[in-house]
């Protein structure tokens, strides 16, 4: 079939009356599909509601949790004078007494500065390795 014979069989179809049986019919089942798609779902606002409320009642907890163990949990006070226990007056300096009193002074620690270009700065380097740039 062409394409004129084709567009000559729709014009006709077009030009037939659509006798009133049937389109009362097709009224009707219109009717019945914009009634089914009209009924409302039940609404969940009072779940949604426990819900959200449930959650700040879980961010409250926690956050007064960690102020009641933040409060109680005090670093340990650093003792200055740090007692050495002699095992016998022989040994008194013996070399791994020294060593354990050695290992029981506390040292200062020293925190360097970060620099996060230079952290920055090694990654592009190292992605520009791995891609072979």
């Amino acid at each position: 079939m062409n394409e004129e014979k084709l567009k000559q069989i729709l014009n006709e179809i077009g030009r037939t009356d659509i006798p009133p049986s049937a389109a009362l019919i097709a009224e009707r089942a219109s009717r019945n599909i914009s009634a089914v798609l009209k009924i409302e779902q039940p609404k969940h606002r009072f779940i949604t509601a426990a819900r959200f409320v449930a959650a700040a009642a879980l961010v409250v907890l926690a956050f007064y949790t960690g102020l009641s163990v933040g409060r109680h949990a005090k670093p340990l006070p650093l003792t200055e004078n740090i007692v050495a226990y002699k095992t016998s007056n022989a040994n008194a300096d013996s070399f791994w007494q020294q060593k354990a009193i050695a290992a029981m002074q506390s040292r200062p620690t020293v925190q360097t500065d970060i620099s996060y270009t230079e952290k920055l700065n090694a990654y592009k380097q190292y992605l520009k390795e791995k891609r072979y740039e």
